[in-house]
């Protein structure tokens, strides 16, 4: 579970839970996409269990891509890609350090990585809508998992809208290790007030898979409430992202 550090004493309580599942794509599903399909082996495939179907699909996409690059290593390389990182979308939200560590001197094959997950996320984001109607709309929702859900460590996101709802600004804010995040609400704040925002949508990832509000979530949640209010500015919501499940404030009804 996530937590919040904050030099900002905000009041709440939590005791709902969040139930909010979705089965769309993650960053990982949507790089499989990208990717060119394997040769045929339905015969082998068939023999195994369904999570190293999924397992030898990956490795053999990202063969495949790095081979343009690395022909003679891409399959040594996916190996040890996907050992290290666990999955292409993981792998694709990492540093280029962290890429480094594991290509070595092979510096087409992090450049290629990094342009890789530029271009997948350009794409979930061409899709997502530019005005909000709801804040739960599967292009944003796929658009969140696909840039927040596969990281390894808790991030948050915060989207600024004008009156009508259209997005003026997508940006990320805090440092985070994998159970705690660091957000000061008023560099939130401060932000919306230079954009002229009149409203704001909270994003935040759970690395661990689950997507219940913690109790720092909601203690938060609630102090960005107050501020907001002081300032005439609309909370609309606070969704939290894995690769694979999602909640919203607004759905449970703590917002």
């Amino acid at each position: 579970m996530g937590s919040f550090a904050t030099n900002y004493c905000g009041r709440g309580s939590y005791r709902e839970t969040a139930g909010c599942i979705d089965s769309s794509f993650g960053l990982r599903d949507y790089a499989g996409r990208f990717f060119l399909p394997p040769a045929d082996r339905s015969d082998d495939r068939d023999l195994l269990p369904p999570e190293e179907v999924e397992s030898e699909r990956d490795r053999s996409a990202l063969a495949q891509l790095l081979a343009s690059v690395a022909p003679e290593q891409a399959h040594s390389l996916a190996v040890l890609l996907l050992n290290e990182f666990g999955s292409i979308g993981r792998m694709l939200c990492v540093s280029e350090e962290a890429l480094r560590r594991v290509a070595g001197a092979n510096e087409a094959v992090v450049k290629l990585l990094t342009a890789t997950e530029k271009v997948l996320l350009a794409q979930l984001r061409n899709q997502m809508p530019q005005k909000l109607i709801s804040t739960t709309d599967q292009k944003l929702i796929k658009y969140l998992q696909g840039s927040m859900g596969p990281r390894s460590t808790e991030m948050m996101r915060v989207l600024f809208l004008d009156n009508a709802k259209y997005l003026i600004s997508d940006q990320e804010f805090g440092t985070g290790s994998p159970k705690r995040l660091f957000v000061q609400p008023r560099s939130i704040l401060k932000r919306a007030l230079e954009l002229d925002a009149s409203g704001i949508i909270l994003v935040h990832n759970h690395p661990g898979g689950d997507t219940i509000p913690s109790k720092s979530d909601v203690k938060f949640t609630m102090s960005i409430k107050m501020l907001c209010n002081e300032l005439d500015i609309s909370l609309h919501d606070h969704i939290i992202i894995s690769s694979n499940h999602w909640s919203s404030f607004r759905k449970i009804k703590l917002l």
